[in-house]
């Protein structure tokens, strides 16, 4: 991939990173709160917990999403980013203008779909 490319997609992964970094906090933080607001009658407090539930695990997705994109970010470093894990080929840069933190090309990660190896 030519450096201007390469530049490109890391400012692009720099701004999701900075995104979901934000988002992680401010969703963690109404996760905390929630519920926190004065006196609760068993079925608030069985409300609040569904949602603090529903909340954290929308937390936990864009823990994992963070990782992914930090794992682009030092494939950028390492001069290996936009090549397949898997089989090594270079993926489409379509694929990467969708998803800047692909790691498989679009074939490989089908078939890791539909193994069941993989589901993100």
């Amino acid at each position: 991939m030519e450096e201007s490319k390469r530049e490109y997609f890391r400012q692009k992964l720099l701004k999701m990173r900075a995104e979901l970094i934000e988002a992680l906090n401010k969703k963690y933080n109404e996760a905390i709160d929630l519920g926190n607001d004065g006196i609760q009658d068993s079925a608030d407090e069985a409300y609040n917990i569904y949602n603090k539930n529903i909340m954290l695990g929308k937390v936990e997705t864009d823990a994992l999403k963070l990782q992914l994109v930090e794992q682009a970010l030092r494939r950028i470093q390492n001069d290996t980013y936009g090549v397949c894990i898997e089989c090594e080929e270079e993926i489409n840069e379509k694929r990467l203008e969708y998803v800047p933190f692909a790691r498989y090309c679009t074939d490989c990660k089908s078939e890791l779909e539909r193994r069941g190896v993989i589901k993100m």
